[in-house]
């Protein structure tokens, strides 16, 4: 393996030109596929998916509920309850216009043509409902005087502005034999717990308003549900302005859920990818004393990231977002590589004696930690999958990469005067020689095996 990369660096040393072509236009190809991944930030695919969990997660996605959003309306004590209604109203007006697209039925007003409905569905059901007291009272109805009665109160509302409205129940249900009914279906409906208020549905003390939002996209399409939360709350803010002190919202749902999700891991990615690379710069800049070798070592590493998400694009088409967030630890494990490569040329300048050296225990370490990456495949979750193959290729690409670019970047001579600094100092300390330090390790050794069952 050592003759085979010495000969092959002969090649490109001998041709930079035509390997610094070659070299951009495979950076731009991994770079080209590598942004046409999809990320998926279903916090769930972390979940294994076995027979077990994948009847359960069946089950949760046929129940309609759980999709569903929750938007719980309060009035604050002594508020008008025309202000609580007023607010719902604005709030429906809202997002009708703002977030049509994202919203697939809005439940929780009664229109009027639900209403008609409501009482057709009634009417045809009645005999169902109707128990012998309730006979007694139509066939009272069915006296001359009655009739009179009630033509005459039917005549009334029919003139009246709500004649519109009920003008059709009338002409079908002239006895009003659907309203008693409706007494008896009221005792098997939402109870005593909840009652209606100008079309909308009320708690029992009259200070909630409960409005049930069903999205059009499920709750692990994250990325068009985000614009969608964004103007749910755009308009909570607005409205809770308008209404200050007086009524305010509150949402819940598996929507907001995911969505919040979501957000959070992009911002634990942003967090430890951040604090890692700036430690590591920093220990890197401090050791070589120069801002040019960071850079050196880096680019193995971001190579190997390119090459594994691009594998994954072609073999997948998506990828985890978590698994992304997981697969940071990867930036100490790559850069080791090219740290083992860097350190021996620094020591020893001949690119000759590098690779007989250091080319094959660098490769079978590489080799070892991708195996042991790829032993994720061996699990159901399809995020520890991805996580498996993203490190196994990294790994190895960045191994690969860092023997075949590194020695063609950096430069040492024998008559550099190599710079020890503290870290070389600490390096160069035999701790397998101080007494001390092996008795702390092996007490530390013996503490820990009284731990592990903790």
């Amino acid at each position: 393996m050592g003759s085979f990369l010495y000969r092959f660096y002969e090649y490109v040393a001998k041709k930079r030109l035509l390997s610094g072509i070659g070299l951009l236009a495979l950076f731009l190809i991994l770079i080209f596929f590598a942004f046409k991944i999809e990320f998926e930030e279903d916090i769930t695919k972390l979940i294994p998916s076995n027979s077990k969990t994948e009847e359960v997660q069946k089950v949760l996605k046929s129940v309609n509920f759980s999709d569903k959003i929750i938007v719980n309306i309060v009035r604050q004590p002594g508020v008008p309850i025309e202000e609580l209604t007023k607010y719902a109203n604005d709030f429906l007006d809202s997002i009708s216009k703002k977030s049509s697209s994202h919203i697939k039925k809005i439940q929780g007003k009664i229109d009027d043509s639900d209403l008609g409905n409501t009482l057709g569905f009634v009417y045809d059901n009645a005999p169902l409902l109707l128990d012998r007291e309730d006979y007694n009272t139509i066939s009272k109805k069915l006296d001359k005087d009655s009739i009179a009665k009630i033509t005459q109160k039917n005549y009334r509302t029919l003139i009246s502005p709500s004649g519109i409205v009920a003008k059709e129940m009338i002409l079908k249900d002239p006895l009003g034999i659907s309203f008693i009914a409706l007494k008896k279906l009221s005792r098997l409906g939402i109870g005593e717990q909840f009652t209606l208020k100008d079309g909308f549905l009320l708690s029992k003390d009259l200070q909630n308003i409960l409005l049930f939002i069903t999205p059009s996209h499920p709750s692990s399409e994250t990325v068009e549900n985000t614009k969608f939360v964004t103007e749910l709350y755009e308009t909570q803010n607005q409205l809770d302005q308008l209404y200050k002190d007086r009524v305010k919202s509150e949402y819940y749902g598996a929507t907001l859920i995911a969505v919040a999700n979501a957000q959070q891991i992009k911002k634990d990615i942003r967090l430890t990818v951040t604090i890692a690379l700036s430690i590591l710069m920093g220990i890197l800049i401090l050791f070589y004393r120069k801002l040019t070798i960071p850079i050196i070592l880096f680019t193995p590493t971001l190579f190997g990231a390119i090459l594994s998400v691009a594998i994954l694009y072609l073999t997948r088409g998506k990828i985890s977002a978590i698994s992304l967030g997981i697969g940071s630890v990867l930036l100490g494990v790559t850069l080791d590589y090219s740290l083992h490569i860097l350190t021996q040329i620094r020591n020893n300048p001949s690119v000759k004696t590098l690779y007989s050296d250091v080319a094959q225990p660098v490769i079978m370490s590489s080799i070892t930690t991708a195996l042991a990456f790829l032993c994720l495949l061996f699990l159901d979750s399809q995020a520890l999958q991805d996580l498996g193959i993203f490190a196994a290729v990294s790994v190895i690409g960045s191994c690969i990469f860092a023997l075949l670019f590194i020695p063609h970047v950096y430069r040492n001579t024998d008559n550099l005067k190599v710079k020890y600094t503290l870290l070389d100092k600490i390096a160069s300390y035999n701790l397998h020689k101080n007494r001390w330090s092996i008795a702390i390790l092996v007490g530390l050794l013996i503490a820990s095996i009284f731990f592990t069952t903790r």
